[in-house]
């Protein structure tokens, strides 16, 4: 009779993260400034819309809830400096 063995991974630390609010935007028009600059300059961003704001967004495309952008901690000093060159900071 065979014996299997159960494999367990282990997670390394790099398989963690960690994000942090980079701005709230409560305007169409600088939620997709921001957007475009931070993927010009290759940076992943998770958008969270708040209330009925993501709904609005796929039935309209715009919302006037609040949007938050969030970003890896190890990002956000960099995105922060770039959004500061456009004036764009919080």
């Amino acid at each position: 009779m065979f014996k299997r063995k159960n494999k367990i991974q282990k997670r390394n630390k790099s398989d963690d993260f960690e994000l942090v609010l980079l701005k709230s935007i409560n305007n169409e028009y600088e939620f997709n400034m921001v957007k475009g600059i931070l993927d010009e300059h290759k940076i992943p961003y998770i958008v969270k819309e708040h209330g009925i704001g993501g709904y609005m967004r796929i039935i309209s495309g715009t919302s006037n809830e609040r949007v938050d952008i969030l970003v890896e901690k190890s990002a956000f000093e960099k995105a922060k400096a770039i959004l500061e060159q456009f004036g764009l900071e919080e």
